[in-house]
């Protein structure tokens, strides 16, 4: 059950509910979250692509390395060999039997190169040797690179195109300037000026770059040329369409995600909100009485909300009863002193009537008249009663009324009550006076704590229905001009501070209990 009835009043039961603020925030979250993730994991992919190019291009480069290097020695048996001498620390590296290599390149550290320059035109010339290897190597690039894809050129210890008719340099290239100190060279370079001037179109492709790597060639323990070769990685749109069927399923992963989302949202926001629109309409229509709580209020705002609306539409039906209820009365208490005022006027106008007849039917409208006029204010009281905000607590002793005739006891009157000074002297003086109106000339006051005995001395209970006391316009003095609202107006203090006014059938006297809670 989502409600339950306490103090008459429909009320909506607690339990824990995500706000709405954290739902907002957790949506919000999620939506700023996505360019994050897509962008951390465009780079990742990207990223992994140039690692692969890297790692595949130092492959190729050792094997066309090697391939040289059996070439070369070939050549130079007996000639004096020329190019970088290794020290001994890369000469122990690159003697061993086993030589591995970590990747260079990394996208959120390496800085894209603009793009590569033209080989310069050389003065120097190529070594018959160099030119008797070409005739090797130029077949075996030609033959690979099919296959590979990748554009590789061999290099003398001078940074010479061994491949080219007329004597061309790459050592103005960083990448063969490492290799030819004996270094394994990386980089990334622009591919041209246009996709240097649109680079996250060309982050996004994983096309507008190239990799490049400088590899020497070691023989006789010198650097006696280099491989320099260049690939492109591979496009990224190139591996979405190899992955379309994991790319499939994770977007329709995601589009399953969104759809449980919103229909979390639709089930937690959406339905209750509709649901108390149509709940306020209905109030507003005058529709109270028929007001229940909804099976769902999926959220804590809502929750409370609908807690509001229940409590409106459960004091508005309160107060459309009470004010039919006072309606009903005041026409009933209203027509007998109209009733008898219209009939001394009807008499007085007849004229001809003994001064005696005329003193009486002037007393009878002077005290009909005033009769509805303590009716009235009385009415006026009530309301105003019920309109107040409940008070600070005050002492009892600020409390206590001065009537004439009647004395008040009380052992506890430095005692704090839990309602105002103010409406508690309203409260006393009230009982006070019925306790003096019923022939009583003695009040005594008892705090237990949370409860307010009031006694007297005087007539009791014990020809009244208890269960009507309290209820407006109910009196047992109404021949004496009693309006039944004294107390109507203690019961309307009272519920401001959620307490109960008891009366207790006692032997002598009456007895009154007001519980606080």
């Amino acid at each position: 059950m989502h409600w339950r009835i306490e103090n008459g009043l429909t009320e909506i039961a607690h339990k824990w509910r995500p706000p709405l603020a954290l739902i907002v925030t957790g949506v919000c979250a999620s939506l700023l979250a996505l360019p994050l993730v897509a962008i951390i994991a465009l780079q990742i992919g990207t990223n992994w692509f140039v690692q692969e190019t890297e790692s595949s291009l130092i492959k190729q480069a050792a094997i066309y390395a090697s391939a040289y290097s059996l070439a070369f020695e070939s050549e130079a048996k007996h000639t004096p060999v020329s190019g970088y001498y290794l020290p001994p620390d890369k000469r122990v590296f690159w003697n061993a039997r086993v030589r591995t290599f970590r990747s260079i390149l990394d996208l959120r550290s390496s800085q894209v190169e603009p793009a590569l320059p033209d080989p310069l035109q050389s003065d120097e010339s190529l070594d018959a040797k160099y030119k008797n290897i070409a005739r090797t190597l130029g077949p075996l690039e030609d033959t690979a690179s099919r296959v590979t894809l990748s554009k590789a050129i061999f290099l003398d210890f001078q940074g010479l195109n061994v491949l080219s008719e007329t004597p061309t340099s790459y050592a103005n290239v960083p990448e063969v300037q490492k290799a030819l100190r004996g270094e394994v060279g990386a980089a990334l370079h622009w591919r041209s000026r246009a996709e240097m001037q649109a680079p996250f179109l060309s982050f996004v492709r994983g096309a507008g770059f190239r990799v490049v790597v400088g590899y020497p060639v070691i023989s006789y323990n010198r650097v006696v040329g280099a491989i320099f070769i260049t690939r492109t990685p591979m496009q990224l749109d190139s591996y979405l369409s190899r992955e379309s069927l994991s790319f499939l399923i994770l977007i329709l992963v995601t589009l399953l995600g969104a759809l449980i989302v919103a229909g979390l949202l639709v089930r937690i926001v959406l339905k209750p909100i509709r649901a108390l629109r149509d709940q306020s309409r209905h109030v507003a229509e005058g529709a109270h009485d028929d007001l229940a709580a909804l099976n769902h209020y999926g959220i804590r705002e809502v929750a409370e909300l609908g807690n509001a609306v229940m409590k409106m539409a459960d004091s508005l039906s309160q107060r459309t009863r009470e004010i039919q209820i006072y309606t009903d009365h005041v026409t009933h208490e209203l027509k007998s002193p109209v009733t008898a005022i219209v009939g001394a006027v009807e008499l007085l106008e007849d004229g001809n009537l003994p001064q005696p007849a005329t003193q009486e039917l002037l007393v009878t409208i002077r005290s009909q008249s005033i009769r509805m006029s303590r009716l009235l204010s009385h009415l006026r009281e009530v309301n105003r009663r019920r309109r107040n905000m409940p008070g600070e607590p005050g002492s009892l002793r600020s409390m206590l009324p001065d009537i004439p005739g009647l004395t008040i006891k009380s052992a506890d009157g430095d005692a704090e009550l839990p309602l105002s000074s103010e409406h508690g002297k309203v409260i006393l003086e009230h009982m006070a006076q019925n306790a003096v109106n019923h022939g009583a000339d003695l009040l005594e006051l008892e705090w237990g704590g949370r409860v307010l005995r009031i006694s007297d001395n005087g007539q009791g209970f014990e020809t009244v229905n208890l269960d009507r006391l309290g209820e407006p316009f109910f009196t047992t003095r109404r021949s004496e001009g009693g309006t039944g609202l004294g107390l109507a107006i203690v019961i309307a203090i009272l519920d401001l501070y959620n307490a109960k006014l008891t009366p207790i059938r006692g032997a002598t006297g009456a007895v009154f209990d007001i519980s606080f809670r």
